[in-house]
């Protein structure tokens, strides 16, 4: 199973598809000039031996001609001549005559014109000889003659090139192999950089960059026109949160002065009408400046800033307190809060927005979880992380709603005439991200279940 995934990783990677067929073409390469070069081979070496046959058969139908002596006198004349070829006469009936080797009637059947004959059983040649090549006559009396001469040097020589062949072969396999897993590594560790680094950025350090070689390759142009782009999409972040958080600073200042003026003007009204006025006014003015505090920590939580006071945070004391503190709140809703928390829970983080993350939380409920009547905070360690889940069994979220309600200033047409300004989730989402976490949503049976996973200390 490992392998096989394994296998299938690496296949993923056109670097090492790219080499691999490279590799392949090379070997196809190799394997077509073998078959040329063992073809011509064989074909050079069997034209010269049957050269040879050729030639002393045509000397002794000669000297057959000439003397009418018959075929076995000729052939012991021709051995006593020392003429280094092999050869045979039969008589009609398989019995052997004369000559310089033997072979069975079975063989004498079986051969007919050219051919090659490796050591065998009804054909014992001498200890050096692994294999003659040469041809068969048959005479009209139903004599037979076989000459042939010794083929071993052809054999020998396509074994040797065989034998190179697949050393050549398995080199070229072995370096292609290794050279494709070496293509393959360095680009996985490319792209692991890639991604660890876009991973680093989609969770908010802006300020990550990915590594450059000296190699100029690819990967370094790409890298670096990457890096531009980052740089760009930071410097416009920048600008962005910088520009929030002048105006919410700078508009602070001048609508805190104006609902002062309104409540103390609200102390000489004497007309209900006015008074009434003036109290809406100071609410708008109340939620205003509930907005723009929500913008500014929610700059500060994505600047990161806070992350530098960290410390060891008890998350089980800490939930069991906000639990027992929202029971009763919860309750002057008609809804039914049950907490199951696990003891020794502990993160590193700032105890503050934690808590401000579980008070958003617990507080969309109140607001928003129209028709509930039960809600529950589960929390528990998991593989090193702790897990929380919050969830209602109220009328949930319309479908496709999930990733848009963590958007700023995002408000579902449900929830307009209620309280709230649209920062509560995308503030609880930037306090997760900063403590390394992740948070989501998802419909339950019934109703909205959030959940969240933080690294456990």
């Amino acid at each position: 199973m490992w392998f096989e995934g394994a296998a299938r990783s690496l296949w993923r990677i056109s670097g090492f598809r790219l080499t691999l067929l490279g590799v392949l073409v090379s070997l196809a390469g190799a394997l077509l000039v073998f078959g040329i070069v063992h073809h011509a081979v064989e074909v050079g070496w069997r034209d010269q031996i049957d050269e040879r046959v050729t030639a002393a058969q045509t000397d002794i139908l000669g000297d057959i001609h000439r003397n009418h002596k018959g075929i076995a006198w000729n052939v012991q004349a021709t051995l006593a001549e020392g003429s280094g070829l092999f050869y045979a006469a039969l008589a009609p009936n398989g019995r052997w005559q004369a000559g310089n080797f033997h072979l069975s009637s079975a063989v004498a059947s079986r051969w007919s014109g050219p051919k090659t004959l490796n050591r065998q059983p009804g054909l014992p040649l001498p200890p050096h000889v692994l294999a003659i090549r040469g041809t068969a006559l048959r005479f009209s009396n139903g004599e037979r003659l076989f000459i042939a001469a010794d083929a071993s040097a052809l054999l020998t020589l396509k074994s040797l090139i065989a034998q190179s062949f697949l050393a050549v072969f398995g080199t070229i396999l072995a370096l292609g192999l290794l050279i494709s897993l070496l293509a393959a590594r360095g680009t996985l560790r490319r792209v692991d950089q890639f991604a660890t680094t876009l991973h680093d950025i989609m969770e908010g350090d802006l300020s990550r960059r990915i590594p450059l070689r000296s190699s100029h390759d690819e990967f370094d142009r790409l890298a670096a026109e990457m890096n531009q782009m980052l740089q760009r999409l930071q410097e416009l972040m920048e600008n962005l949160r910088q520009v929030t958080n002048d105006i919410s600073h700078d508009l602070r200042s001048p609508l805190a002065r104006l609902r002062e003026h309104l409540e103390l003007s609200r102390a000489r009204f004497t007309d209900p009408a006015l008074a009434a006025v003036c109290d809406e006014a100071v609410a708008q003015l109340d939620q205003a400046l509930g907005i723009f505090a929500a913008m500014l920590r929610l700059a500060e939580v994505e600047s990161g800033a806070r992350r530098a006071h960290f410390t060891l945070v008890d998350l089980s004391a800490l939930l069991t307190l906000l639990a027992e503190s929202y029971e009763p709140v919860l309750a002057e809703h008609g809804i039914t809060f049950q907490a199951n928390i696990a003891p020794a829970l502990n993160v590193h983080g700032d105890r503050e927005l934690l808590a401000q993350l579980f008070v958003n939380l617990l507080d969309n409920i109140t607001l928003h979880a129209k028709g509930a009547a039960n809600a529950a905070l589960h929390a528990g360690m998991k593989s090193g992380w702790v897990e929380l889940c919050i969830e209602d069994d109220g009328c949930g979220l319309p479908n496709g709603a999930q990733g848009r309600i963590l958007q700023r200033f995002v408000r579902l047409d449900t929830a307009r005439q209620r309280p709230g300004h649209g920062l509560g989730l995308p503030l609880a989402q930037a306090i997760v991200a900063l403590h390394g976490g992740r948070l989501s949503l998802a419909e339950g049976k019934a109703g909205l279940t959030v959940r969240l996973t933080l690294p456990a200390a």
